[in-house]
C-alpha cells in the first residue's frame, strides 16, 4: 500500500539508486585494479628474489594487501548502503507522516460501511462487527506504521533497515520476502565491519553472536576476508542494493529485474 504522494519521492529515490550503483561499481573496480597491480608487481619481484625467507615475506605481504582490499571494499559498500537507507527514511518521513492519518481514516470508514452492510443483511452479528473493527485496527498498524527519521539502533543492521523501510512504504514486494540467509549474512557482515574498524580486526562476543556462516569461533580471533568470504559478502550487498531498486521500481508500476532467491550468484564480474 503506497499513496500517490510518494510517486515523486520514488522517482527521486530511483535517481539516487543510480548514483549508488555507480559508487558501488567504482569501489569494485578499484579493488580489481589494485589486486591486479599487486599480483603483477609480486610476480615481477618474486622472479628476482633468490633468498627463500625474503620470497616468503614478499608473498605474505602481497597476501595481506589483497585481503585488506577485500575488507575495505566491503566496508565502503556497506557504508554506502547504510547511508542510502537512512537518506530514504529521512526523505520520505514527511510524506508518510502527512499521508498516514488520511489513509487510516479511509481504511476505517471502509470497514465501518462494510460492517453496516453485513449487519443489515443479517450476515454479521454485532459481536462479529466489533471483531472486524479490531482486525481493521491491527491491519492499519501493520500496513501504516508510524514513520521514523532514523533506524532503530537496537535492532541488528538488516532488521533495522527493513524496519525503517517498512515505515516509508518500501517494504518487500508482495510474495517476495527478504531471504533469511541474506538477512543473516548482512548482519554478520555488519558485525565483521565493526571489528575491522573498531577492534583492529579481532572478534569480540558481540560480533560472534551474528556469525551465521563465517569461520570465527573465539574472541580475539583475527578477521581475514579471503576470496570465499568476499564473494559471499559482496553478493549480499549487491543483492540488497538491487532489491531496493526493485522496490522503487514496483512503486512506479515496473517489474522487478532481479531474482532475490539467487542472491549468492550476484558477484560482480571479475569478483
Amino acid at each position: 500500500m503506497s499513496p500517490p504522494e510518494t510517486d515523486g519521492a520514488a522517482i527521486e529515490a530511483r535517481a539516487l539508486m543510480l548514483e549508488i550503483r555507480e559508487l558501488i561499481t567504482e569501489a569494485v573496480d578499484a579493488r580489481l585494479w589494485a589486486i591486479s597491480g599487486l599480483r603483477m608487481v609480486f610476480e615481477q619481484d618474486l622472479a628476482t628474489i633468490e633468498d627463500k625467507d625474503r620470497r616468503d615475506r614478499v608473498q605474505a605481504s602481497a597476501g595481506r594487501a589483497i585481503v585488506h582490499w577485500n575488507a575495505m571494499t566491503l566496508v565502503v559498500i556497506y557504508g554506502t548502503l547504510e547511508d542510502l537507507v537512512e537518506e530514504m527514511g529521512a526523505g520520505l518521513y514527511g510524506v508518510v507522516r502527512a499521508t498516514n492519518p488520511a489513509k487510516r481514516k479511509e481504511l476505517f470508514e471502509r470497514n465501518k460501511l462494510r460492517n453496516r452492510e453485513l449487519v443489515a443483511a443479517g450476515e454479521l452479528s454485532g459481536q462479529g462487527a466489533h471483531a472486524l473493527t479490531r482486525f481493521a485496527k491491527l491491519l492499519a498498524d501493520a500496513l501504516l506504521p508510524g514513520p521514523s527519521r532514523e533506524p532503530n539502533r537496537k535492532l541488528p543492521p538488516a532488521d533495522r533497515w527493513e524496519d525503517l523501510l517498512s515505515r516509508i512504504y518500501m517494504r518487500p514486494i508482495q510474495e517476495r520476502p527478504l531471504p533469511d540467509d541474506l538477512r543473516l549474512t548482512l548482519n554478520e557482515l555488519a558485525a565483521v565491519r565493526n571489528v575491522i574498524l573498531h577492534r583492529m580486526g579481532r572478534m569480540d562476543d558481540k560480533a560472534l553472536k551474528y556469525v551465521s556462516e563465517g569461520p570465527w569461533k573465539a574472541v580475539n580471533e583475527r578477521v581475514v576476508i579471503d576470496e570465499a568470504l568476499y564473494r559471499r559478502y559482496i553478493a549480499a550487498l549487491i543483492a540488497y542494493q538491487r532489491e531496493l531498486e526493485d522496490r522503487i521500481r514496483s512503486r512506479m508500476g515496473l517489474a522487478p529485474q532481479s531474482n532475490l532467491s539467487a542472491w549468492r550468484t550476484m558477484v560482480p564480474a571479475g569478483g
